[in-house]
Formats: structure tokens, sequence, C-alpha cells
């Protein structure tokens, strides 16, 4: 009998990789599970985790569900072996492509707020309506210029706005960086939205920028993110060729950097969406950020990379559940800059180190940054939401998801300032 459901299960499977591979333009009638696995389950469901046709929305971890993406024709399989394991499931998401069309939707309908740029905040962008905003800031706010920190894999500049009252690099700096996953759109949306609070309404809290300088990223992958724009809506990672015989292309950017790499939580197989890359840095991307944030971080106070989703405020370590020595400054000053978020809209962010909270995932960027830069407050987010829209959050959620994130900026930065010799 189990040779039997095996063999059903690989001709399903088959068949989901074949749609997957011809038809990765649309995901209709692709569902959104999310299992509830108890202790024993762990394993079986990592089983699944490790098939390229499943995408696992969220991690396999004790005590929390899993959110997985199936392919039609193999639903039926999936829900019967977590049926006879006796695994509870439900439908989060019952057609991934009705969210795709309804983002696509409301993506017509916004206004421009200038005629010198594109950017609206009431819709999602493309990576040139992006620096047409950088364009714009750098033209008319003396404050603040740009610079391509180098080209990606497919030769795309990877922009930066630098913010600096006075000579840069004589005041504590801050980071901040979006879009290392390319799927998660809400990440450069709120970024680019904290960037315009902080320049065009700088005189509500001109403290920030007369006391700090502020170095922001609002894409760390703008090959993934043109991808997800214009052929696979769920693409994750980088888009370099790496010798797959299947084909596969890229990187999971958040497990290619060169502190603890490839020691847990991260994969060899180079279809997988967690592939760690043949070696740390090989990302030209990640290897452009690292080189410019060498040359400033003996200023740098703040580190954030922002991702989605789940609603979470990630301390390192990454890669083992063993706190760095600085664990205790960095959860109190997160913890306040959380309750400052809440206050905003209500919305609940957890707080606490990467595994506790999710799982062991080696080679992040937030490791590399206290771990290697030694940037003193390194940290990484994940926005909202907590499962309903996971990576296709509506348009209409971006300002209130942008307003609480800046308030855990504002709150968590000028803590940092505060206690600083």
């Amino acid at each position: 009998m189990k040779l039997l459901v095996l063999v059903a299960t690989c001709v399903a499977m088959a068949a989901a990789v074949h749609d997957m591979a011809i038809n990765v333009d649309s995901f209709e009638g692709f569902k959104v599970f999310r299992a509830f696995p108890e202790e024993q389950d762990l394993d079986f469901m990592r089983q699944f985790e490790s098939q390229a046709f499943f995408d696992f929305w969220t991690e396999v971890r004790k005590g929390h569900p899993v959110d997985i993406m199936v392919p039609p024709k193999a639903q039926s399989v999936f829900t019967e072996q977590l049926a006879t394991r006796g695994v509870r499931v439900e439908v989060m998401v019952p057609d991934v492509q009705a969210l795709i069309d309804l983002e696509k939707a409301h993506n017509n309908l916004g206004a421009k707020l200038s005629a010198d740029h594109d950017m609206t905040w009431t819709e999602y962008h493309s990576l040139e309506d992006m620096y047409t905003y950088l364009d714009y800031l750098e033209a008319n706010f003396d404050f603040v210029s740009t610079q391509s920190l180098g080209k990606s894999y497919e030769g795309r500049d990877m922009r930066i706005a630098k913010l600096c009252k006075g000579e840069c690099g004589n005041k504590p700096a801050i980071w901040i960086d979006g879009g290392i996953h390319a799927r998660e759109w809400i990440s450069p949306a709120t970024v680019t939205w904290m960037l315009k609070e902080l320049v065009e309404n700088d005189a509500a809290h001109s403290d920030l920028t007369e006391n700090m300088d502020w170095y922001i990223l609002p894409s760390h992958n703008p090959d993934g993110y043109a991808f997800t724009q214009e052929e696979n809506r769920m693409w994750r990672k980088t888009r370099s060729e790496h010798g797959s015989i299947f084909g596969c292309k890229g990187v999971d950017p958040n497990r290619n950097w060169g502190y603890q790499f490839n020691t847990g939580g991260s994969s060899n197989d180079k279809c997988s969406d967690t592939y760690h890359g043949p070696e740390a840095f090989s990302e030209i991307e990640n290897q452009h950020v690292r080189d410019f944030i060498l040359s400033v971080k003996d200023k740098l106070v703040f580190y954030n990379s922002i991702h989605s989703y789940s609603q979470l405020i990630l301390i390192p370590w990454g890669y083992t559940e063993e706190p760095p020595a600085n664990y205790d400054y960095m959860e109190s000053i997160a913890l306040k800059g959380s309750d400052a978020l809440t206050a905003v809209h209500g919305k609940e962010y957890e707080t606490g180190c990467i595994p506790c909270m999710l799982y062991i995932a080696s080679g992040s960027s937030a490791d590399w940054a206290l771990g290697e830069a030694g940037i003193q407050f390194s940290i990484s987010m994940e926005l909202r939401d907590t499962g309903y829209y996971g990576f296709i959050l509506p348009a209409d959620q971006i300002i209130p998801t942008a307003e609480e994130v800046w308030a855990f900026h504002t709150t968590a930065i000028r803590d940092i300032y505060s206690l600083l010799p």
C-alpha cells in the first residue's frame, strides 16, 4: 500500500512540476494550505518541504502552523496524506491567482502624487518608478544624494539614498534595506514610504537627520523583483545561473552571507528556495551591499533588513539558539519599538531570536551585520500580515504598514542614539 501511495504521489507531483515549469505566469487554482503539525509530525512535514513543487510560505517549526502553496494536481494527494497522518489542515488562500489579479486591479487605481516622480504608495511600483523617486529627492533636497552600489547580475543598478546633513560619515549612521526576497513586495514599498517621511516631512522630526546619517536601499534584489512583476509573482531568489541540470536559477540572498555560511537552515539543492549558493557571497548583489557596509561600518549603529510576512521583529543569531553577548541590549530596544508600532494601528509584532520565532537560518544578512561588520543593533523584520494574504498583501495596506514600521524605527533609533557614549 505504501508503495502505491508513493507512486501516486510521484505521478501527481511530476504533473505539478510540469505545470509550474510552463505556467509560472499564472497561479490559477493554486491554493495555500495551513497545516497544524504536532511535534511528532515535524519530520513528516519536512519531507514535503524538500520537494520543489511545494512552496513553503513559512517554515516547519515546533508549535506553529505552516503555510504551503500547492499546485492543483498535487492538492488531493497532499491533503490525503496529511489526513492519513492526522495532521489538521485548512485552506488559507483558495486561489492564489485571484489574489494576484486583485493586486493588479488595485495597481490601476493609484493617482500620481507629483509630476516629478511616479510613486504613489497606494499601489505597488516597478524598480524604475522607485528610481524616479530617488531622482526627485536628490534634485529637490540638498541633504539627499544617491549612489549605485553596482550592477546586479542582470545589469540593473542597485541604488541607495544617502541622507547626510553636513559631511557624510561624521555621525552615527542607520542602514535600512528592503526587497532581499523578491516576492515580498510590501518591503520595498514600506522602505520607500519611510524614505518619503524621513525626507519630505523632515521638519517634524529633524533630530533624526541632524543627529544621524541614513543609508536606504529600496531593492536589494532588483532582478528577482523585476521577475516577480513580469514573469512569476511568487519568485523569491536572485536570478543568477549556477549550473543546475534542471535549469533552476538563483540563490536565496538571505542564506548567502559569509558569517556562519551553510551551517544549517539552508539548502544544497539548486532548485530550493533556500539554496545558499555555491559559496558565501556568490551573489553579486550581496557583494555590493557587503562592500558598501564595510566602508561605513565604523559609524553604523542600526541595521535592519525588512521582509514579509508574519509580523515579527527578529534578533540574531539565526544560525544558533545561543544568544549573542549583546542580545539583551537589542531586545530591550526592539521591545520599545514594538510597543510604539502596536500603538499606531493595533498590530502585534512578536519580538525574539530568529530560531525561537522561526527556524535556524545560517548565512543571513542580520547575522553577518552583527557578527562580521560589528553593528551592535542588527535585526530583520517580517511585516504584515499573519497569513490571510501572505506575500500578496493588498496595496491598501502599504501606508498603514509603513506607518507602524516607521514608529518602530523612530522609537528604536532615538533610544539607540540616547545610549551612545
